[in-house]
C-alpha cells in the first residue's frame, strides 16, 4: 500500500500524505456537495502517477465528464485519447429506472469490472445511488464482496452515493468494508459557499484531521480553505 498525493498540498497534509492505494474508498454526500469533483481529483491523481483508470458514471456522458474535469483544472483528455482513462456511461432509455434494472446494472458492473480488471489500476463508480435503488440486500453485499476482491488484486475502487439513498444496513456494510470513508456536505462560512469534508475512516495514511473545509474554484480547481480544521 502506498499513499497517492492528490496534488493539493494542504489536503495531502490533512490526509497524512494522500489516499492509500490499493484501497476501497467510499464517498457519501448530499446533492451538489462535490462528490464527483473529489472523485475526479482522485482519478486524475492516479493518472498523473502513471496508472490507468476506469470511470463508470450514471450521471453524465463521456463528453460531459471530460468537460467537468476540465472546468476544475483537471485536463484528462490526453489520458482519455491515449487509452489510459476509459469512461463508461450507464443510461436507461427514457430514464425510467426500477428495482429490476438497478439490480441488473449492478450485476453487469461488477461482472464487467472483474473481466476488465487487468486494464485498470483504479475504478470509480459514480454513483451507487442509481445502480442500487431498491436492490435486495444480498445483491448489495455481493457487490461489496466483488469490489473487495478487486481491491485484493491491487486495485483502488471508489464508490460515491447520495446521503439517504441507500438503506442504513447497506451503508453500515459499506462503511465496514471500506478502507477510506469520506462524507461531504454543503455549508457556508462568512457567507461563502464551502464544502465540508469529514474523514470518517482512513487507514494506512495516518490522517490527522477529521474535518476539512474545501472550495471548488473554476480558476484553480479544488483547494483547502484556510480554516480547514474548524468543525461546523
Amino acid at each position: 500500500m502506498k499513499a497517492v498525493s492528490l496534488g493539493v498540498r494542504e489536503l495531502d497534509e490533512d490526509l497524512g500524505g494522500g489516499l492509500p492505494h490499493p484501497s476501497m474508498i467510499s464517498i457519501e454526500g448530499e446533492h451538489g456537495s462535490g462528490k464527483t469533483v473529489f472523485t475526479q481529483q482522485i482519478v486524475y491523481s492516479m493518472l498523473r502517477d502513471g496508472m490507468k483508470a476506469c470511470v463508470v458514471t450514471g450521471e453524465s456522458t463521456v463528453k460531459e465528464y471530460l468537460e467537468m474535469m476540465a472546468s476544475v483544472k483537471l485536463d484528462a483528455t490526453p489520458y482519455f485519447l491515449s487509452g489510459k482513462l476509459t469512461i463508461y456511461p450507464l443510461h436507461v432509455k427514457g430514464g425510467q429506472w426500477n428495482s429490476f434494472l438497478s439490480t441488473l446494472f449492478l450485476r453487469v458492473v461488477w461482472g464487467f469490472l472483474e473481466l476488465q480488471r487487468e486494464r485498470f489500476d483504479c475504478v470509480a463508480i459514480d454513483s451507487l445511488s442509481v445502480m442500487s435503488m431498491d436492490t435486495p440486500q444480498h445483491e448489495f453485499l455481493t457487490f461489496i464482496t466483488r469490489m473487495k476482491n478487486i481491491v485484493s488484486d491491487g486495485k483502488t475502487v471508489i464508490a460515491t452515493f447520495h446521503s439517504g439513498s441507500l438503506a442504513e444496513e447497506n451503508v453500515m456494510r459499506l462503511k465496514a468494508a471500506s478502507d477510506v470513508y469520506l462524507r461531504l456536505r454543503n455549508t457556508k462560512f462568512a457567507n461563502t459557499p464551502v464544502k465540508v469534508l469529514e474523514v470518517v475512516k482512513l487507514w494506512g495514511t495516518g490522517g490527522r484531521k477529521s474535518t476539512i473545509m474545501l472550495e471548488i474554484h473554476p480558476s484553480i480547481g479544488l483547494r483547502v480553505m484556510p480554516l480547514g480544521g474548524v468543525k461546523l
